[in-house]
């Protein structure tokens, strides 16, 4: 016999959750051992008693506990795990469905009474009926005469129609149908008529029809891809969460629905808006693969880190084309358009910050407008950076008549004459060593992608995007649309939340000239966090404003409360921890970490440590091992399981997130920065917002439990959030 193949489901890790965690574990071992070889003893592999058809089987994970398995050939789908009597009932009268027409595969149950019907719920994505997502009926491509042929009658065929899903169909036997006719219509899902009438023609075994049903919807189910034997190994070994990538079905159509032009994904944190946007990808390369455009799909962002991580859990995805999704950061791909088009763009950072400390000394001098208005270096380098070459301005009379969305600081014309007379002596600086700046790598790129003959990528994902700059936008738009520059059906895909936006600068998309009315989905419900951690990190940020990408130039920016996703989850309140002082608040982190770890609910890699400033990580790493416990810093962290603790700065913890967090150094000083001796109030209000931004970030990291610390004065953002936390001191615990 070959090893069998395995593919998890949603309905398996579900009820994994439900049991404790050494039982998870077994489960874990047991299908470790089945793949290894099925007919060992102490696995009792066999049919479950009172099931007589169907796929539906079952091996022994304890001694009181089952795995439910779902089998086809030689592919085997764990469907679910818990107490034997319990899902042996469920699994009598459940049944593992495939209907290749309505895209429907996973094991599926009557509703019990008290359970609400499907057209009764709203999407709280978009407010919409969910009935109008699902196909209108079972057995749509059959008609009447064709369901008589196959063995129905005109009773039987009228309440076939009246039916919306296959959990109605279940229902049926509770109504005087006979298993064998709920059987038939079960098998009629899985083919067509043509298929049915002549199988000798289309020869295709049920075991092919099934792998071609998972390359093409498998994942909108919950289905992860056929797993090898070493594979299986690793999952017996590390959290099933590592493994699986989910895509709730309510969120299938923003990945599977055509768009004119582009489309934007837009949500608050732990809404999902990633995964969608790999699944958008993964439908992406599929169609320019079925197309024969052969074209790839890029996923980029800001952030250098995360595509790595991103790409990762996209050969995760059991529709993932290997190959036809390239994932680099939006700074890489600018470099690498100009070094393609024979233009090495060379960058040296000691040049470009010596440079504009000598444009600063030389023009911002007492007795100008910004000389003698604490308008700091920093504030300037980036005003540079992300709203002028940001935007990609080419003359002063531009930038006078632009709105700096984003920049709470006011520049009229006198200010901003004179931010332009020292980006020019910057800019000569730099000439003057051999340098530019990553901002002028970025403009180029966009001239040279303008240039090439034909499209680069079939389409691209921009996640994270209220972090680029508009020239960021535009190089990747400039690759995707080719010669013409006209925004191609299918071609861009927006992701992003502006109440993260952690980078100086904003903008909207109509000032990027983008237009997505139409194609904008909202995503409304937090599957990251529980309730309570939401809560907190609502009580510290919650009233900060965000500007967001899809308002209007000059639109009053709104409150980061009034666009909070709703939690699916509850769970125990955030731990606000009072260590005295610095030294007790290093050994609390220490004793903390081992004692999560100790109740083998959560290993060193479900952790994750996260800073105010990046120069503390490798302080914080080196202490964690002095101590025996192995820390990796999120510079390096690829997205594959580690067991070792990961460590970052709050920018770095972005796109992330870890059953627990643990936030130390939360004092007042820190978070926020304090304010500069000669800085004016209102680059400080704009610098603290950005650090609120970082903050709540950092915050909705964590999945299952956020621990927060200080080691004497508490951060001033915490104060008026005490009644969110539990406030103990280290020995309460």
């Amino acid at each position: 016999m070959h090893h069998p193949e395995i593919a998890l489901t949603r309905s398996y890790h579900d009820s994994l959750g439900d049991l404790p965690e050494e039982d998870q574990r077994r489960c874990g071992r047991a299908i470790h051992e089945f793949v290894r070889d099925p007919s060992h003893p102490g696995l009792g592999f066999g049919k479950i008693q009172g099931i007589t058809g169907g796929r539906l089987c079952k091996i022994r994970a304890a001694l009181d506990v089952r795995i439910i398995l779902a089998r086809e050939g030689n592919i085997y789908f764990p469907v679910l795990a818990g107490a034997r009597a319990q899902i042996y009932e469920r699994a009598r009268r459940g049944r593992f469905v495939i209907d290749r027409v309505g895209e429907v595969i996973r094991f599926v149950e009557p509703r019990r009474p008290a359970e609400e019907r499907v057209d009764d719920r709203e999407d709280p994505w978009t407010g919409r009926s969910i009935a109008d997502e699902i196909p209108a009926g079972l057995l749509t491509i059959w008609s009447d005469a064709e369901l008589r042929e196959a063995g129905l009658d005109g009773a039987e065929i009228e309440i076939i129609r009246s039916l919306e899903s296959a959990e109605d169909l279940l229902e049926l036997l509770g109504m005087g149908w006979d298993e064998e006719s709920v059987q038939l219509v079960l098998d009629l899902m899985e083919v067509t008529p043509e298929e049915w009438r002549t199988p000798d023609l289309f020869g295709d075994a049920a075991e092919t029809r099934l792998r071609r049903a998972l390359d093409n919807f498998g994942s909108l189910h919950g289905i992860s891809k056929l797993f090898t034997p070493d594979e299986i190994a690793r999952i017996a070994a590390n959290p099933i969460e590592d493994w699986m990538i989910f895509l709730h079905p309510l969120q299938r159509a923003a990945t599977t629905r055509r768009y004119e032009g582009p489309a934007r994904i837009r949500g608050s944190a732990g809404t999902g808006k990633t995964v969608v946007g790999l699944h958008w990808a993964a439908e992406r390369a599929r169609r320019s693969r079925d197309e024969g455009e052969g074209l790839p799909v890029l996923f980029t962002t800001y952030v250098k880190t995360l595509p790595p991580v991103f790409e990762n859990l996209y050969k995760r995805m059991p529709d993932a084309i290997e190959g036809a999704v390239e994932f680099i950061n939006v700074d890489k791909l600018a470099y690498r358009v100009c070094q393609e088009a024979g233009e090495r763009r060379w960058v040296d950072g000691a040049a470009v910050r010596e440079t504009s400390k000598e444009a600063f000394n030389s023009v911002i001098v007492a007795g100008t407008p910004l000389g003698d208005d604490g308008i700091s270096r920093t504030y300037l380098e980036e005003e540079v950076r992300n709203v002028i070459k940001g935007r990609g301005l080419s003359t002063v009379e531009e930038y006078l008549e632009i709105q700096r969305t984003g920049r709470g600081t006011g520049f009229r014309e006198r200010r901003r004459r004179q931010v332009w007379k020292y980006m020019e002596a910057w800019d000569s600086g730099m000439a003057a060593r051999g340098t530019g700046d990553f901002a002028d790598t970025m403009i180029r790129a966009v001239e040279l992608a303008g240039q090439r003959p034909e499209a680069t990528y079939r389409s691209a994902v921009i996640d994270e995007a209220q972090d680029l700059t508009i020239m960021g936008l535009q190089l990747v738009r400039a690759l995707v649309n080719g010669p013409g520059g006209v925004d191609r059906p299918d071609g861009l895909l927006i992701v992003g939340d502006g109440a993260q936006r952690i980078y100086p600068g904003a903008f909207t998309l109509r000032q990027a000239g983008v237009e997505v009315r139409g194609r904008t989905t909202v995503l409304r419900r937090n599957y990251r966090n529980t309730a309570e951690i939401l809560e907190a990190a609502m009580a510290v940020a919650g009233r900060a404003t965000v500007v967001d990408m899809d308002d209007e130039p000059g639109e009053a920016p709104h409150r980061r409360d009034e666009e909070r996703g709703e939690a699916a989850r509850t769970g125990v309140k955030p731990l606000l921890v009072d260590c005295r002082d610095d030294e007790r608040e290093n050994e609390f982190l220490i004793e903390r970490i081992r004692a999560i770890v100790a109740s083998d609910e959560v290993g060193l890699g479900d952790i994750g440590v996260f800073l105010p400033f990046a120069r503390s990580v490798s302080g914080m790493i080196k202490r964690l091992g002095d101590h025996g416990i192995p820390g990796l810093n999120l510079e390096k962290y690829e997205g594959v399981p580690a067991d070792k603790v990961k460590v970052g700065s709050y920018k770095r913890a972005k796109g992330l997130e870890f059953k627990v967090v643990i936030l130390p150094r939360v004092k007042a000083g820190s978070v926020p920065k304090k304010q500069g001796k000669n800085q004016s109030d209102e680059e400080y209000a704009e610098q603290r917002g950005l650090a609120v931004n970082e903050f709540y970030v950092a915050m909705t990291r964590p999945r299952d439990q956020l621990i927060v610390t200080f080691g004497s004065d508490p951060s001033e953002l915490l104060l008026e959030a005490m009644d969110a936390f539990d406030t103990v001191t280290p020995e309460d615990l």
